[in-house]
């Protein structure tokens, strides 16, 4: 097997597309009703995680992905860091969504896409504007706890029931 992180094509054809489920309603929802048309529309930019095909004549296998754009957060949100001074303003990534087809959790997928994630952030911040990286983990423990180990921190305390925002500077990364 042979796994490859490559930029989502909304005219492809990945197998196991319509099939995934990475056990969450939403995510599930927006691979099946938006993700394409996002994409289209130039709304974010996605990346996809994909199990080459060993059969030319078949397509590779989509086990995960994830959606990133720009983004801007005010600067009273990151007060819990306490970055000194800053703009009023921040630019930054926001990373959308990201999932792994159930049947591949637990591989060490999910860190994969985001260490590609946050490369991609950093490379574009030597480009332009970009202070780092935001995101809402969904509520529980899983989520929060995967990004904390990646260096996210909590903007503004546990959310539970609703998604608690995070963000994590380019220099920790």
């Amino acid at each position: 097997m042979s796994f490859v992180i490559a930029r989502f094509d909304p005219s492809a054809k990945y197998a196991g597309y319509n099939q995934f489920d990475c056990q969450h309603q939403q995510i599930n929802k927006f691979v099946k009703d938006s993700l394409k048309k996002q994409v289209k529309q130039g709304l974010s930019v996605a990346y996809a995680l994909l199990e080459e095909s060993q059969d030319a004549n078949s397509d590779d296998r989509f086990v995960g992905f994830f959606t990133i754009a720009s983004h801007s957060i005010p600067l009273d949100s990151l007060s819990a860091l306490q970055l000194g001074s800053l703009p009023k303003v921040i630019p930054c990534v926001r990373l959308i969504m990201l999932g792994i087809n159930h049947s591949d959790s637990n591989n060490g997928f999910g860190k994969m896409l985001m260490n590609h994630a946050l490369d991609i952030t950093k490379a574009g911040a030597a480009h332009i504007g970009c202070y780092g990286m935001y995101l809402d983990a969904d509520a529980g423990a899983i989520a929060k706890g995967f990004y904390q180990k990646l260096g996210f921190h909590l903007l503004d305390g546990d959310k539970s029931p609703a998604p608690s925002p995070m963000f994590i500077p380019i220099a920790s990364f």
